[in-house]
């Protein structure tokens, strides 16, 4: 086997802006970003969560026969400057780690990206884009409290069995938004979604003690190939895209 892939590390990475020399005391430079990455990391393995959270992920790959996904991490937000999106991804790094999953085969997208995160995930060896990639391969998709129209649109441009069988979601517990939405709005504006809850088979994240809101609401979701294959022609026919709207 393999040695488990690492993510590289770079002392140089410590943005900073112009300090200003002030009498008597001199003032700190604050953590460079890296360090407090890496202390979420410890932060995050130093109980059982992980090993809870990584048990029922390896339970959804076994499921679904994946081997050697790649990952497609969507909506994390700042990680640069937020505690939050820092957690979610140090949560991220361990686990491609225990899985051995190389840091180039994990892609990140989000709009808000700031120059600095782009840097990050670089000195990370992570692919940052410069929007969303299509899915072509097993893929773990991790969208850490993403809006219901993100998940809407990535499950129709994946809207086929095969292409479906291939992914594991590692989000927001899809049925909630089927649980707190009227059915005439989930069939108008998120049908794909509104058809796929029922069939997700879907195991929660434990709660997070020292990251509680970071991962709140999270489950790991998928679909068993044969539950996959019991769906008739019906089920797969692409429901007509929603009317624009501002919601996300």
């Amino acid at each position: 086997m393999e040695s488990t892939p690492t993510f590289a590390y770079s002392d140089s990475f410590i943005p900073a802006g112009p300090r200003k020399k002030r009498k008597g005391k001199t003032r700190e430079a604050p953590p460079s970003p890296l360090i407090l990455l890496e202390r979420a990391q410890e932060e995050i393995t130093s109980g059982d969560w992980f090993s809870e959270c990584r048990e029922i992920l390896q339970g959804a790959l076994r499921d679904t026969s994946i081997d050697c996904p790649e990952v497609l991490c969507l909506g994390l937000g700042n990680p640069c400057s937020s505690r939050d999106a820092r957690a979610q991804l140090a949560f991220l790094i361990r686990l491609c780690a225990s899985f051995d999953i190389a840091p180039s085969t994990v892609s990140v997208y989000d709009p808000v990206f700031t120059d600095a995160d782009q840097e990050l995930f670089q000195v990370l060896g992570m692919t940052p884009l410069k929007d969303n990639k299509a899915l072509g391969c097993p893929t773990i998709l991790y969208m850490p409290h993403c809006g219901i129209k993100l998940y809407e649109n990535i499950l129709r441009e994946n809207w086929t069995a095969p292409q479906l069988a291939t992914i594991v979601f590692i989000a927001n517990r899809l049925g909630e938004y089927v649980d707190n939405n009227p059915a005439f709005k989930l069939n108008r504006d998120y049908p794909c979604l509104n058809r796929l809850v029922p069939h997700l088979n879907s195991r929660p994240l434990p709660t997070s003690t020292a990251y509680s809101t970071a991962f709140n609401n999270l489950s790991v979701q998928y679909v068993k190939r044969t539950v996959l294959a019991s769906l008739d022609d019906a089920f797969w026919e692409r429901p007509a895209s929603p009317p624009s709207t501002n919601s996300c």
